[in-house]
Formats: structure tokens, C-alpha cells, sequence
């Protein structure tokens, strides 16, 4: 059943992808998000499903898209400069099986295609809101449906992600805090009473899916993320009530294992073994950069075994932490944070370009949702500030997961770069007679 509903889904997507270029750019979204193909059993696992409508959305855009231009902002120049850094350190890579690296940069190539693929099509309020509901259609959907069956199950039934890049808990509960703040947008703009309850009834099963997946780092982004939107809510003290009145009441109904998981984070380097692996990790993409500053060891490098154990002896006493020493049989470890992952795999100038492009995306939200403010324009507003938050889950969060080449976070930036790049439009103001134009008339 689940091969044919596929199948019916790919003879519609190719349909509505070609005829319109804005839903190719949603449907490859949606597939690079979810991997459909992993969820089905029979024939369909064979199909070529996000090659499919990418090869149709790009000859859509070719043939159909009447406006084409290339125009590239300063997060567009960031991301196109970490791509072209990112070959690179694959050409001067440090792995004992170099094609592996080759073909983690190919899986990277196609993320960044989607992000220029958004900043060339999506230029109206419309392709915006179906880029974003496709995300949270995707992703925040499949969370809500596993929080019903925490709930059902007394906290027994354990939330982890079922195929695609979100696959672990602690993944699922990054791209989780990602788009809480989407669905509290489209909540805000959707006019429909039932959608709009139903969106708000997502918001609260997305928070229980994070206390599902038991992920230390995904409760404290949202923790941070509650508090930011309370610093933006017009009823503080009304949040604040409710707070007081309800945590303690959460804490208790919540799973016992949870709770035990979550009181070890004030004691997480002295007494969790998975947290100190964290460190070791750390220390050792650190050592890589320290001794290839400018190209790193190539993408995973603190996965390769000879380089993990290369560098295991140097660990205990590097850096102002002290850690065990490594184990000889304890395996390589991934970096489980973005930024030293980028660092031991691209290098110092990799981790500079990839904070340089988080860094203009933020500060471009920040700028877009004054301007949305000045020219009265509110949904466009609400739009930057949830990915100013949504760009805050993934900084914060990240720091406990190795998804710097998420697909998310790049089309995320690609839907920054599209409202900084058609700012005129989307806010109006192309509209605006010029003051020749209103003295003529």
C-alpha cells in the first residue's frame, strides 16, 4: 500500500512541479527532509524519487519559469563560498577511504543546489507559505503523530526519527525546535478557526515529542526557545502565571527515566559516558584542525578510525577539560556539534564561512522584521521573527549534533535569502509611486 501511495505521490509531484516551479521546490524539500522511499517495503525502494523532481523542477525553471534571474545576496556568497571550501578539504581530505568523503560531497552538493534552487524560484508570499508549510507538514507532523503515541503509551514508547537525516532522537528533536516557531507563524497568518486550533494543538504535541525523544540538548533549546518567545509576547506576566502553575504539574507526569535523564546534565562531564564521548570527539576534531588549519581532514574525519585513534593518546590533557583516557575499544565517535564538525573538517577558514553565513542570516531576519514593522507589513514580520527563532534552535541545539550539512538549515537560509533578496516586492514597495510619478499625477 505504501508503494503505491508513492507512486500515486510522484505521478502528481512531477505534474504540479512542472507546471509550477514554487511546488518542485517544495516537493524536493519534503523528500530531502523525510526520505519517503526508506518508509516503503516493495518496488518503490528502487525509484529515484528526489532525483525525479529535481531533474523536473530544474527543467521546469528552464522552460516554464518566465522571470528567470540569478541574483546572489551576502548569505548566497557565504553559502556558495562554503561549498567551494568544502571541496577543498574533500581534495586535500585526511580519510583512509577517500570515496567515502567524495560521496559525503555529493549528498552536500544536492543540499546546496536546493538552497540556490529557493533562492531562484521563491519570490511570492504564496511560494513562501507552501515552502514552510511543506517543512512543517514534513517534520513537525510526523513528531506530532509520535507525541499520541507517547501519550497513549504513559511515556513508554520512545520518539526517534524513521528515516532521512533525522533518523536519531537527538537529530529529530534539533529539527523539532527548528520548526516550532514556523507553525506558531503560519498559526499566526492562517484566517481558517479549525486550522488555525489545529496548528496551535501541534505546537503543544511538538513540545511533547521533544520530552519523547529524552534529548538532554533538544530540551534545552527548548527551554531557551520558550523563553525567547516570552520575551516577545505582549502577556508576560500571564506566561508567567501559567508557568509557575504548570511545570511543576509536567515535571511529575513525566516519564521517571526522563526526568533521571535530564537531572544528569548539571553532572553530564563527570559522570555520563556518553557526554564525556562528546568531549573526546570535541578534542579530537580540535587536534585535526590544530594540525591542518586551513582544509581540516574532509568531511567526518573524526568518524575515520586511523585518525580517531591517530589522535586518542593526545586527548586527557588537552584542553582546559580533563577527560579519561580513550579506550581501545571504544570506536570512533561523530563530533556531536556542529561547529566543531565543521571545524575538523574544513579547517579554520570552514568554520569562519560557516559562522559568517549563520551570522548575516540572523542579522538579515533581525533587519527584515523592522522593516516589516515600519512598512506595516505583519506577515512579514512574524515570518523573520519565527526564523530569527528557528535559526536560534538550530545555533543552540546544534551544539549537540552533528548536522552542520542539514537540509533544513539550508533551506531555511534559502527562505532568509529569498525575503532579503525580493524585499522590495514582498513588502510593497515596488508599488510605491515614485515622487516624479506622484507629482505627474
Amino acid at each position: 500500500m505504501r508503494d503505491l501511495l508513492l507512486v500515486g505521490f510522484l505521478f502528481v509531484a512531477i505534474y504540479f512541479s512542472f507546471r509550477r516551479p514554487y511546488i518542485g521546490v517544495a516537493a524536493w524539500t519534503w523528500i530531502a527532509l523525510i526520505a519517503p522511499v526508506n518508509w516503503a517495503f516493495g518496488f518503490s525502494q528502487s525509484f529515484r524519487l528526489n532525483l525525479t523532481i529535481v531533474l523536473v523542477t530544474m527543467l521546469s525553471y528552464l522552460f516554464v519559469d518566465k522571470r528567470k534571474e540569478f541574483r546572489v545576496n551576502a548569505i548566497g556568497f557565504w553559502v556558495l563560498a562554503f561549498g567551494c571550501w568544502t571541496l577543498v578539504s574533500t581534495v586535500f581530505n585526511l580519510n583512509s577511504v577517500s570515496e567515502n568523503v567524495w560521496a559525503y560531497w555529493n549528498q552536500f552538493v544536492k543540499v546546496l543546489l536546493l538552497f540556490f534552487f529557493i533562492t531562484l524560484i521563491v519570490r511570492k508570499k504564496l511560494h513562501l507559505e507552501v515552502l514552510v508549510w511543506t517543512i512543517v507538514l514534513g517534520i513537525s507532523a510526523y513528531a506530532a503523530m509520535e507525541a499520541v503515541k507517547f501519550v497513549l503509551s504513559g511515556g513508554g514508547h520512545r520518539i526517534v526519527g524513521r528515516a532521512g537525516i533525522i533518523a536519531d532522537r537527538n537529530d529529530l528533536a534539533v529539527a523539532i525546535n527548528m520548526c516550532i516557531p514556523l507553525i506558531v507563524y503560519l498559526a499566526q497568518v492562517t484566517e481558517h478557526k479549525m486550522v488555525r486550533l489545529g496548528l496551535w494543538g501541534m505546537v503543544a504535541l511538538n513540545i511533547v515529542s521533544i520530552v519523547g525523544t529524552g534529548s538532554r540538548g533538544g530540551f534545552i533549546g527548548l527551554a531557551i526557545l520558550a523563553f525567547a518567545f516570552w520575551l516577545k509576547s505582549r502577556h508576560k506576566g500571564v506566561f508567567v502565571v501559567l508557568a509557575f502553575a504548570m511545570l511543576p504539574v509536567l515535571y511529575q507526569s513525566a516519564p521517571e527515566d526522563w526526568r533521571e535523564r535530564q537531572a544528569t546534565i548539571a553532572t553530564a562531564a563527570e559522570e555520563d559516558s556518553s557526554f564525556i564521548g562528546r568531549l573526546w570527539a570535541w578534542k579530537i576534531s580540535t587536534l585535526i584542525a590544530l594540525d591542518h588549519p586551513l582544509t581540516g581532514g574532509g568531511f567526518r574525519a573524526v568518524l575515520d578510525p586511523p585518525i580517531w585513534n591517530f589522535y586518542a593518546p593526545d586527548t586527557p590533557n588537552f584542553s582546559p577539560v580533563y577527560t579519561p583516557p580513550i579506550p581501545e575499544a571504544s570506536g570512533s565517535k561523530a563530533a556531536h556539534n556542529i561547529y566543531f564538525q565543521v571545524l575538523g573538517d574544513h579547517g579554520f577558514p570552514g568554520l569562519f564561512i560557516f559562522l559568517m553565513f549563520l551570522a548575516l542570516a540572523l542579522f538579515s531576519n533581525m533587519k527584515n522584521a523592522s522593516l516589516g514593522k515600519k512598512h506595516e507589513v505583519l506577515w512579514y514580520r512574524q515570518l523573520a521573527n519565527a526564523l530569527t527563532l528557528s535559526l536560534i534552535g538550530y545555533g543552540i541545539t546544534g551544539a549537540n549534533v552533528s548536522l552542520a550539512y542539514f537540509d533544513l538549515l539550508y533551506a531555511v537560509l534559502g527562505i532568509v535569502a529569498v525575503m532579503t533578496l525580493q524585499r522590495q516586492s514582498l513588502l510593497g514597495l515596488d508599488r510605491v509611486p515614485t515622487r516624479e510619478q506622484r507629482s505627474l499625477g
